[in-house]
């Protein structure tokens, strides 16, 4: 069948000629060479083809490296990297450079998604920017496996990170705790019924940790058996990374005398803990009374405290708070006079007691650090609720004792890095914020949550364009663009 006109017609280079092949129009370089004494056409091949009344250049497609992706996620990534400074300098110091990039990169990840199981570190690591950050890095679940029974196994070398950075915050107030979390895995030492096994209906893992109250980081953990008495843990904790000035803040519930002659003996730890107001060291040592010392240096003016040494082992401190007391007050009395059981002697009895909390110690310590270490417990028990859902138990390796080491270290050091991220939120200032006026600079905490901040950046991307292997932030939406810029990301 001859070629339509219209399809000859049109603009092709020269040379060449239209070759009908099935419903297509190839267009065919052709040349020619002598035979003798005549010319005779010779084809070199396809080159082209006539597609909707247009002349289309074939071109092979460009080579590629197997797996190669050209749009990675950059945005929350690159802020976690940006939070983790000198964690990755800390561990090549412990482990040697190889295993320190991965248990940082895994890290990193975690951080960035808390729900990330080891099957899918791989690819995550491959689809964004942290495959340009620390190229080279094997992060399949086989690799991922080994990597945790091998560091958990060498368990020294986490011993020495731990110390290592237990010396870095030496001096500061180190505050010590702990918290119970599910594991009902039967291949490890770890998963026993706890004191609360019973009502929980399930096994746990006790973790104990170092908690740093001013850059509010935690700085050590370590794992123990879920049935383990919180003391024996605690000793055992101190003493394995050597802490010489910790501070365990205890709940009032934890009080007996037992706990408490323990507690004296142990070395290097400190303790404070509530007492209920009925304890016969408040009332032979009058800490509800004269209360009129202000606590220097903390943020709220109206706050006064009280301190008295009652023995060599034993420190009492008393602290009102008018504001506290105030909501106290008005809460008792609508709750007897609802009940019926409203009396001035009970009421002028109790005055004393609103707005006021007494601490015992066995050390001389600044009424503000004491202070300042039960105020933030709450500070303390967020990051243990963020730190329970850094957890990732799928596969049967990571429950080996050994897999279950190296797996805290990673989810610990996810934590760290969460913790600084919360931090540059509450002191970074959006230079475009939602207020009113222009005059009021507001932080970026107070603008947007940290589920928000992480859910806008994971929507950042960098693109490479062109032949030069170039990256590029892909365009995003305003208020997105003004958070990174903010950032410094």
């Amino acid at each position: 069948m001859p070629i339509p006109k219209e399809i000859l017609q049109v603009e092709r280079p020269s040379s060449t000629r239209v070759k009908k092949f099935g419903d297509r129009y190839l267009v065919i370089k052709r040349t020619s060479k002598r035979v003798g004494n005549r010319s005779v056409p010779v084809e070199l091949g396809t080159i082209g083809e006539i597609v909707n009344g247009r002349y289309i250049e074939l071109r092979k497609s460009p080579r590629r490296k197997s797996n190669e992706v050209d749009i990675k996620d950059y945005g929350e990534i690159a802020l976690c990297n940006k939070a983790a400074d000198g964690l990755l300098e800390e561990l090549n110091e412990a482990f040697g450079t190889k295993t320190a990039k991965q248990l940082y990169v895994i890290a990193l990840l975690r951080a960035a998604d808390p729900d990330i199981k080891n099957r899918d570190l791989k690819f995550t690591y491959e689809t964004s920017f942290l495959s340009e950050m620390y190229p080279g890095l094997s992060l399949s679940e086989n690799t991922v496996a080994k990597l945790l029974l091998e560091t958990g196994m060498a368990y020294r070398y986490i011993q020495n990170f731990m110390e290592n950075r237990v010396k870095r915050f030496s001096g500061h107030t180190i505050v010590i705790d702990g918290t119970l979390k599910s594991s009902n895995s039967i291949c490890n030492s770890f998963s026993e019924f706890s004191r609360k096994g019973s009502i929980k209906g399930s096994k746990d893992m006790n973790l104990i940790y170092a908690y740093d109250i001013y850059s509010q980081e935690p700085i050590a953990v370590k794992p123990y058996p879920g049935n383990m008495l919180d003391l024996t843990a605690i000793e055992d904790f101190v003493r394995g990374y050597s802490i010489i000035s910790g501070l365990l803040v205890l709940d009032k519930g934890f009080y007996s005398k037992a706990t408490i002659d323990k507690l004296r003996d142990i070395e290097g730890l400190s303790y404070i803990i509530p007492l209920k107001h009925s304890s016969k060291l408040i009332t032979e040592n009058n800490m509800l009374e004269a209360i009129v010392s202000p606590l220097n240096g903390y943020a709220d003016a109206t706050v006064f405290y009280k301190k008295q040494k009652v023995n060599e082992k034993c420190y009492l401190y008393s602290f009102r708070d008018p504001r506290l007391a105030g909501e106290q007050e008005t809460g008792y009395l609508a709750f007897s006079q609802n009940k019926g059981t409203f009396s001035e002697d009970k009421l002028l009895a109790k005055q004393n007691e609103f707005g006021v909390i007494v601490f015992e110690s066995k050390s001389d310590i600044s009424p503000l650090e004491v202070f300042l270490a039960y105020s933030k417990r709450w500070e303390i028990e967020l990051m243990f609720s963020m730190y329970k859902g850094i957890i990732d138990l799928d596969t049967v390796n990571v429950h080996t004792d050994y897999s279950i080491y190296a797996t805290e270290l990673i989810n610990y050091l996810s934590v760290i890095i969460s913790q600084r991220i919360k931090k540059i939120l509450k002191t970074t200032p959006l230079s475009n914020t939602k207020a009113k006026k222009k005059s009021v600079v507001k932080m970026i905490s107070d603008v947007y949550s940290y589920r928000q901040v992480m859910r806008y950046l994971s929507k950042c991307k960098m693109v490479r364009v062109g032949d030069s292997d170039k990256w590029v932030p892909a365009q995003t939406v305003k208020y997105v663009s003004e958070l990174l810029y903010a950032l410094g990301v």
